[in-house]
């Protein structure tokens, strides 16, 4: 008589199925479900991070443009083709690629598609959302910067959170094999190169003296920059908004003179400045471009720029240097 095969596995490819599962709480079924089902791309992040850049660069790019040429109407009578329309086919065409074709430079290449074809599409939301189809709608920068930080967020706590498993490392390492038979091993490195272009630059530029002495009272400033508006607002309107905006703009103005008055001390300042710029960037830098709409969106990126270099020092003072 032949004994019945196992139930049991030992293959890493295939998460274990513990005879208690179901008694679970739902939480570690949910786990196990994703576990299953869903295997991270080691790519993912670099190419998420590429869909984000080309989608703002085509906003601003479109933006600028439109408002240099004087904002024409494409078509004639009735007709007017609107830019949503080519970021709808830039859209169809990145689904297209990574449907019909293997490898990660095409992966890399619709990535870059899909973010011109969101960017172009996102830009119009104001037609979208106004009844006289407006795309001047004033809170338009804020709505789509919104949408933007709200991504990321998504993307960065469901799946960027832990670093890949056993598991998903062994089929990414199959998947680079696949890759390379279809010739596109290669083909998909720029990517790569870019982005460790980009952290030894970074690195370079922070070690700067001139760098290291004036990112904190550069955070500092840029609280207190955006303390002052706020304020103006609630002492001529105090309602719930402004009451808000001022308190949160106020929270990150305090965190960020505690964390220059540690700095000027020689304590550890990092984590108090990053709770600071991510305050100014998941709230304030909101109701910032809700009252300067697309004119606001310099403080945004000084407020980006100085939370990249704040985790470069953080990065460095680690003892292991990991970033």
């Amino acid at each position: 008589m032949t004994r019945p095969a196992s139930t049991s596995t030992n293959d890493p490819l295939r998460p274990d199925r513990r005879p208690g599962a179901r008694s679970d709480p739902p939480r570690t079924r949910l786990r196990r479900l994703w576990a299953r089902h869903l295997v991270r791309d080691e790519g993912g992040a670099d190419r998420f991070t590429l869909f984000l850049v080309a989608a703002v660069v085509t906003i601003l790019v479109t933006r600028a443009f439109l408002g240099m040429a004087g904002y024409p109407q494409v078509g004639s009578g009735g007709l007017h083709v609107a830019h949503v329309l080519w970021g709808g086919l830039g859209m169809l065409a990145a689904q297209l690629m990574t449907m019909l074709f293997l490898g990660s430079a095409v992966k890399n290449a619709a990535a870059l598609m899909a973010g011109v074809g969101f960017g172009l599409f996102i830009d119009e939301v104001g037609k979208f959302l106004t009844a006289d189809n407006n795309y001047f709608y004033e809170p338009v920068a804020a709505i789509i910067y919104a949408v933007f930080v709200a991504t990321y967020v998504a993307v960065r706590l469901a799946v960027n959170r832990r670093p890949l498993s056993e598991r998903e490392r062994l089929v990414n390492a199959a998947q680079r094999t696949a890759d390379g038979y279809a010739g596109s091993a290669t083909g998909g490195e720029w990517l790569t190169r870019i982005r460790e272009q980009w952290r030894a630059a970074l690195a370079r530029f922070c070690r700067r003296p001139f760098v290291r002495r004036w990112t904190a009272p550069a955070i500092a400033l840029i609280t207190l920059f955006s303390l002052g508006r706020p304020l103006v607002l609630l002492s001529r309107q105090p309602n719930l908004p402004n009451a808000i905006y001022a308190a949160f703009a106020a929270t990150a103005f305090v965190l960020g003179v505690l964390g220059l008055w540690r700095s000027t001390r020689g304590r550890p300042a990092a984590g108090l400045f990053e709770v600071a710029l991510m305050v100014e960037l998941l709230v304030v830098q909101v109701f910032w471009l809700l009252d300067n709409e697309f004119a606001g969106i310099l403080p945004v990126a000084c407020t980006v720029a100085l939370l990249v270099v704040n985790r470069q020092h953080a990065a460095a003072a680690r003892p292991d240097g990991a970033a």
